[in-house]
């Protein structure tokens, strides 16, 4: 059972959460909308803990009525692909069936942006005329995906993520095994999102992903080849597209405190102080656009073939 006190920092969302609470604001449509890897899946569960509770005082539970100790009718609807009308009309068929021993039925979907256009219509038909003791949570990445109609009906609240210091904190509390440097590099990447962070620290792929990409732009590579990659290629170049990013803003900026890769500033400041910012503009734009390539089934040879000769052409890192 997941609660507020569970969710580190967020107090935006958290202050936000209260006022619609003690207002007595309480709707039967909400999306919360954020990045891949910011809890979103945590703060629906805890969320739905304070709809199940008779007595709550802002974002605590009493954990003792009848809500909160009785049987807890709570639909989560997640897939591996797209959302279909067919699992749709699933959940709608079961919010005909009156609550048993609550007085509230609590419904999840994640990833409710990849519903299809029919299971979008088909959700509406429910959300326009929803059942007094049905309540609807839609976890998204990004809610324009959502029909204007569905988005209209419910109150959209930005998970937001956590600060780098808190992912640290994170991390070194659960992962007392690791060393530092792993530590850091996940929490850099993972842009305060706890969840990605979680998965990058002990994922050996991104790690050596990481080594390459740092080794692309500090070491004599022009004949890098893709066969050499240990890793996913799409990470490589996420990688690559965030080391060129932290250049841009540092030239843009003298300042290392907003980077990505703050465990390298030195060599971000070096490699940024020895090209322009029209340069590395392109660099970033080719490592995105070898990316672009290779998810339309581009050979990743011939892209990062392409990379190659433009960064070579371009940067002053070799």
């Amino acid at each position: 059972m997941t609660g507020f006190d569970d969710i580190k920092g967020r107090k935006p969302l958290k202050n936000q959460l209260k006022k619609l609470i003690d207002k007595g604001r309480i709707s039967h449509g909400y999306i919360f909308e954020g990045p891949k890897g910011s809890g979103k899946k945590l703060i629906a569960d805890a969320f739905a803990e304070l709809l199940f509770c008779y007595n709550q005082k802002g974002l605590e539970t009493c954990k003792t009525c009848k809500g909160c100790t009785g049987y807890k009718e709570k639909y989560v609807l997640e897939t591996e692909k797209s959302i279909s009308v067919d699992d749709i009309r699933s959940l709608v068929a079961d919010t005909e069936l009156m609550p048993f021993g609550n007085n509230r039925k609590i419904y999840i979907i994640h990833d409710a942006d990849t519903m299809t256009d029919q299971a979008q219509n088909a959700f509406l038909k429910t959300l326009e005329e929803p059942p007094p003791y049905a309540f609807f949570m839609l976890t998204v990445t990004n809610s324009e995906q959502i029909i204007d109609t569905i988005r209209s009906r419910c109150i959209i609240l930005y998970t937001g993520v956590n600060t780098k210091q808190e992912v640290l904190e994170y991390l070194e509390q659960n992962n007392p095994d690791a060393d530092t440097k792993s530590i850091y590099a996940a929490a850099c990447f993972a842009e305060g999102c706890i969840g990605r962070a979680a998965g990058l620290i002990n994922d050996q792929s991104f790690i050596q992903c990481r080594k390459t990409a740092v080794d692309y732009i500090t070491k004599s590579q022009q004949d890098f080849d893709i066969k050499d990659l240990k890793g996913d290629v799409l990470v490589f170049l996420e990688i690559l597209q965030s080391l060129f990013r932290d250049m841009l803003v540092y030239k843009a900026t003298n300042d290392s405190s907003n980077l990505i890769n703050t465990d390298i500033s030195d060599i971000i400041k070096r490699t940024a102080e020895r090209n322009s910012s029209k340069s590395l503009l392109i660099a970033f734009n080719s490592a995105m656009k070898a990316s672009e390539y290779i998810k339309d089934n581009v050979s990743q040879s011939i892209a990062i073939g392409t990379l190659n000769i433009e960064l070579m052409e371009e940067l002053n890192i070799w």
